[in-house]
């Protein structure tokens, strides 16, 4: 256990210093899945559509997508699979998607969306990752 965690350091330490010497300009992604709640699928599939478009429209940098599958997560077990919706966004940089999600959160459109995701996605089982794209 601790070899695997002394590879994992040094792994880690590498990465950062290539990251310190080599400017990073591949894209940021971001990805939220949430878990669909039991018959909602086609609602989900829907709303999640709905909110695609809205930001891309209002702020098509985002270059934002929707699919519906299933991905292990935190709150997916193998036993009792769930259908879910897993949001992709894409950005030149950091500050794009700072842009965005400010952009989004004053926006009233995007606020009445948020409000009829209750009962179609289980907003407590969402699980966000941001990491850069390869070049």
């Amino acid at each position: 256990m601790r070899t695997l965690v002394v590879i994992v350091a040094l792994v880690s330490i590498a990465g950062a210093m290539k990251g310190a010497f080599v400017a990073q300009a591949a894209p940021l992604v971001f990805y939220r899945i949430c878990n669909i709640e039991p018959g909602q699928d086609a609602a989900a599939v829907a709303l999640s559509q709905e909110i695609v478009g809205l930001a891309n429209r209002k702020y098509p940098k985002a270059q934002m997508t929707a699919s519906k599958g299933r991905w292990m997560t935190g709150s997916q077990e193998i036993a009792q699979p769930v259908n879910q919706i897993l949001f992709t966004e894409q950005y030149p940089n950091r500050t794009a998607h700072q842009d965005f999600t400010e952009v989004l959160l004053d926006d009233d459109d995007f606020q009445a969306l948020q409000r009829k995701i209750s009962g179609v996605i289980d907003a407590s089982s969402c699980v966000d990752t941001k990491f850069r794209a390869s070049p």
